[in-house]
């Protein structure tokens, strides 16, 4: 005999099924399939073209001030006709995002932080954000964009574009370490296909990659 199954539980599934579905169609959203940690030397970070424009500079710093919404940027360095190298990364920091510094004492409205993005790998998309431990409003975090277009579309890191890169595409997403050698883990992450850039909201300052 077969197993009497709820018609609800059948309804159920079938949408689950279809959510993962359109999930995996999804030309905007990364895909929440997948591990939420791994090792960093099992993480599969997406790799820079030999032919991409370098970093126009290796670190950038800019203050951050409680009240004030600022940006801080890593382009790429000048191209032939172009006035300034286009965005690599781009942080933005909301006005009331900045909470407590790292030694857990609060900032007041006006307090200024230094904060600094470093390239980490300049073969890799892999930055370091500092100061460590500098705490964020957590409804109103700061927003972290970074393109993948660097790659030139070769995201598998096999030589070649083909439909194997446009599957993973669909899947990356902005993993942090929280720590030097500790395992990255997975934040909720955008894929915008038609800018090539990645995003998320970031809970703290550490290492940050593209990868899946």
């Amino acid at each position: 005999m077969r197993p009497y199954r709820h018609p609800g539980l059948r309804r159920t599934a079938a949408w689950i099924a279809a959510g993962l579905l359109a999930a995996c169609h999804d030309g905007s959203r990364s895909s929440p399939l997948g591990p939420g940690e791994e090792p960093a030397a099992a993480l599969n970070i997406v790799s820079v073209s030999p032919q991409a424009a370098p970093p126009e500079l290796a670190a950038v710093s800019f203050y951050a001030r409680r009240g004030k919404r600022v940006e801080g940027r890593v382009r790429l360095a000048d191209q032939p006709g172009i006035a300034r190298g286009r965005d690599y990364l781009r942080l933005t920091i909301p006005k009331d995002a900045l909470l407590a510094r790292p030694d857990g004492s609060p900032i007041a409205e006006g307090d200024s932080v230094l904060i600094t993005i470093r390239v980490v790998d300049p073969a890799r998309i892999l930055f370091q954000m500092e100061p460590a431990g500098l705490q964020f409003n957590p409804s109103s975090m700061p927003e972290l964009r970074i393109r993948y277009d660097i790659a030139a579309g070769d995201l598998n890191h096999d030589g070649r574009h083909d439909a194997r890169d446009d599957s993973v595409e669909t899947h990356l997403g902005i993993w942090r370490q929280p720590d030097t050698g500790s395992s990255f883990v997975r934040l909720q992450s955008t894929v915008q296909r038609t800018s090539q850039d990645v995003r998320a909201n970031l809970p703290g300052f550490s290492r940050y990659a593209i990868a899946y």
